[in-house]
């Protein structure tokens, strides 16, 4: 696309009355300071943005004017061969104007944002414009013309080793994914082998306080074994002696209690031996006669002989039990000291199978949470390695790109990014011209930086359009833009206007 200017009306403009431009390839526009050599720059942009000629809102209107003045600006423009007539007045709002015809705000900025767009326009037409804008635009203005190195660019001017850690995974996952996926797991990898290792050292820990550690569990099951048998045997002779023990104690019981049943039959038999017949009746106290008494003495050798005959059967079987007894052997003691000695063995045996099989698991735990340090520290390994790779991977094509970047220019360079503390790389812009920033850059050297940007874009983008260099006294010559170029010097002379049709170096 080609922008050209053909002719500028400027009524009641800021400092100019009435003023019509004819433009050419060159237009020189020369004059004392004040002489409104820079408000024709702004009538242009401010006809068709409503703003100065760096894209600031502009109030065009004379300062010395009245309220009812009305400020008025026409500007024919060939765009891509064809003219358009664009017109814009302001009294108190804005009236705009394409071809003469009434148009509302929304219509002409709709109508101006079909044939180019405003950025680039101010970008081209003016020198400085660029330069206006934050960073990040000015970044995304230019680099929207390069396309980005392509990944098989940048992975061919990586090492092998990190050439082969990105080739694969790039093919599933944009690098950026790739970066957060290995940056999550590092940051959870490393809190996890982190709480691995500590596991790992209190395992260590416990195992070294255990005292059976080693021990051989069989040889302990076998002691038991035979501990067990050998209390087996000791219950049984201890139950014999128990059951001796019972059998001799029913049989002393039933001696005592038979014994005891003779004395009381002995005293019994004496009292009816010591009896006395009484002769006189114990109801009316008559003497009784002799066949009464013959019949109670008669009674007396009765229950004599029926009690002798029931102790002497009691002494018998006193004998038979003293008999049993004394047959009985001699039940000896039982044997509680042996069996205590093996309860406290077994009891000593079954905490050393415990603390054996304890650590054993202890012994496994510890080689499972050593499989697992080792698993998270390759983990880990790898995906910083990936990090890393990722990082060398940007700064490689950080500096493709900026190779890319550089190319375009022959005067000036560009810082498209920045490396952090970290080592992280940051997006930046910053134009240079022999290694100095634009802000600390000459008059005559921010001109040249301009023309030479202005030239790069109109390039890039295929948009040739005017540009306006102002202050141009300052500079002794420069190469001319591809499209129009308006000039405005200092010189103490009015305002002066001249067009030529083609000129080179200025």
């Amino acid at each position: 696309m080609q922008i050209a200017f053909k002719t500028l009306a400027l009524e009641n403009f800021k400092n100019h009355k009435s003023v019509t431009v004819n433009f050419g390839e060159v237009t020189n526009i020369q004059g004392r300071n004040g002489a409104g050599k820079s408000s024709i720059g702004d009538a242009i942009s401010w006809v068709l943005f409503g703003t100065d000629i760096s894209g600031s809102k502009l109030d065009p209107r004379p300062i010395d004017s009245g309220a009812g003045t009305e400020a008025k600006v026409e500007l024919i423009v060939c765009i891509s061969g064809k003219d358009v007539l664009f017109g814009r007045t302001q009294k108190k709002t804005a009236k705009y104007f394409i071809n003469e015809v009434p148009k509302k705000a929304t219509e002409f900025n709709e109508f101006l944002e079909g044939q180019f767009d405003k950025n680039l326009f101010l970008s081209l037409f003016n020198p400085g414009h660029f330069f206006t804008q934050h960073w990040q635009d000015q970044r995304g203005q230019l680099l929207q013309y390069v396309s980005e190195p392509l990944n098989k660019e940048v992975l061919a001017e990586l090492s092998k080793v990190d050439r082969d850690r990105l080739e694969e995974p790039l093919k599933k996952h944009s690098l950026e994914d790739l970066d957060k996926l290995h940056r999550e797991k590092v940051r959870s990898n490393d809190k996890a082998y982190e709480r691995a290792a500590e596991r790992v050292v209190t395992l260590e820990e416990q195992m070294s306080k255990q005292s059976n550690k080693g021990d051989d569990v069989k040889h302990f099951k076998k002691e038991i074994e035979l501990l067990h048998k050998k209390r087996t045997e000791i219950d049984e002779e201890n139950a014999k002696v128990q059951k001796s023990i019972i059998e001799r104690n029913r049989l002393e019981g039933q001696i005592d209690n038979l014994t005891s049943q003779v004395a009381n039959q002995k005293a019994l038999v004496q009292g009816i031996k010591d009896e006395t017949v009484k002769e006189l009746c114990s109801t009316c106290g008559q003497p009784l006669d002799e066949s009464a008494i013959q019949k109670v003495k008669e009674d007396r050798v009765k229950r004599f002989n029926r009690e002798v005959a029931k102790g002497q059967d009691l002494v018998k079987k006193v004998n038979e039990l003293k008999g049993k007894l004394a047959e009985l052997p001699d039940p000896g003691e039982i044997n509680r000291a042996e069996l205590n000695d093996i309860e406290d063995k077994l009891m000593q045996l079954q905490m050393a199978i415990r603390d054996s099989e304890q650590s054993a698991n202890l012994e496994s735990d510890h080689k499972g949470s050593l499989d697992k340090k080792e698993a998270l520290r390759k983990e880990l390994v790898t995906s910083k390695a990936i990090v890393d790779a990722i990082k060398e991977f940007k700064s490689k094509r950080s500096e493709l790109m900026v190779s890319k970047v550089d190319e375009l220019f022959t005067t000036i360079s560009v810082k498209l990014y920045e490396t952090l503390k970290n080592g992280e790389e940051r997006a930046t812009f910053e134009i240079e011209m022999d290694g100095k920033p634009y802000s600390k850059l000459s008059t005559a050297e921010k001109i040249r930086a301009g023309l030479e940007l202005i030239e790069v874009l109109s390039k890039q983008s295929k948009v040739i359009a005017p540009t306006f260099v102002d202050n141009a006294e300052s500079i002794l010559n420069f190469t001319a833009p591809a499209g129009q170029l308006i000039v405005a010097r200092v010189k103490d002379e009015d305002l002066n206007i001249k067009t030529v049709e083609t000129e080179g170096d200025k």
